[in-house]
């Protein structure tokens, strides 16, 4: 499915009139460089597009020599109105394999499928998406799955910065004084080092 066809399908027409998402994001957005082992192997980018549409774009791409070992591609759109998360759709492309997610608010919460089937969530779910730290807090759910996270991200500061920690998946997250998201280092599913860098 292609970037067009990701928004026009799953997100309702409606929802295209709902006014960005608030937060301390620049107005360009996020690029970061992605890093395995200090290697790069792709990007991480985040946009507010016209229409008030959040996207993500995750693209990597680990080699052995010149043969591809390792494939990751991720867009996921996200559209916030009032607080609150009206619509989501994500493609998530691993190695070959591709899970669709597409979630739109109603009067019983976020309702929609997933690779698992029907997925059901409260009205105050968000994704966990990085850029929005204003959102961690709130009951989340993987942006590629739709399945809740068990175990929440951990809030504490570092080096004059926010740092949310996510033991999970031994993720941290670091935010500067106006709240932007200035880095980001994990374990792959490997257990190799992952930092991100401002691109």
């Amino acid at each position: 499915m292609r970037r067009r066809a990701l928004l026009a399908a799953p997100l309702l027409p409606a929802l295209l009139l709902a006014a960005p998402p608030a937060g301390a994001m620049p107005a360009g957005g996020y690029r970061f460089r992605v890093l395995r082992e200090g290697r790069e192997i792709g990007t991480h980018s985040v946009r507010v597009e016209p229409g008030g549409v959040t996207r993500t774009v995750v693209a990597l791409e680990v080699k052995l020599l010149s043969f591809t070992v390792f494939r990751y591609h991720h867009d996921y759109a996200e559209r916030w109105e009032g607080g609150r998360l009206v619509g989501f759709a994500s493609r998530l492309e691993k190695d070959g394999k591709v899970q669709l997610l597409d979630l739109r608010s109603g009067a019983e919460g976020l309702r929609g499928t997933g690779p698992e089937g029907a997925v059901a969530l409260p009205a105050t779910a968000a994704p966990l998406s990085w850029w929005a730290p204003e959102h961690l807090d709130r009951p989340l759910f993987d942006a590629g799955s739709g399945l809740p996270l068990t175990e929440p991200p951990l809030r504490d500061r570092a080096d004059g910065m926010t740092r949310w920690r996510w033991p999970a998946r031994d993720m941290v997250a670091l935010y500067d004084a106006a709240g932007r998201w200035v880095g980001f280092t994990m374990r792959g599913d490997d257990g190799s080092a992952v930092r991100y860098e401002p691109a």
